[in-house]
């Protein structure tokens, strides 16, 4: 999936319920070029939510706001790059790695 001709509009998915969410992004896909998810959502579904999400063929963004000590953002960005995700929010106030 290639971010290059994205469609700028967004849809959040804020809630925590699996299934609205789908609903909710079935319902705006032809509409929107990417769908957000957040920190709840992902602490709710895990990695298997954040893939039926995906499976929708819209990029998926991670709006997680992670922050931490540096080595552990990099390790948590480390373990999310299996995921199907194409975009993420995290601080760099912490530092460099």
């Amino acid at each position: 999936m290639t971010l290059g001709h994205l469609n700028p509009i967004l849809c959040a998915l804020d809630t925590v319920a699996l299934p609205e969410a789908l609903a909710w992004a079935r319902a705006v896909k032809p509409y929107v070029g990417g769908l957000k998810i957040g920190l709840e959502f992902f602490n709710a579904n895990g990695p298997q939510g954040v893939r039926a999400v995906a499976d929708l063929g819209l990029p998926v963004f991670a709006d997680l706001k992670l922050h931490d000590i540096p080595n552990t953002v990099a390790k948590a960005v480390e373990s999310l790059g299996p995921l199907p995700i194409q975009m993420l929010t995290l601080h760099t106030a912490g530092g460099r790695p």
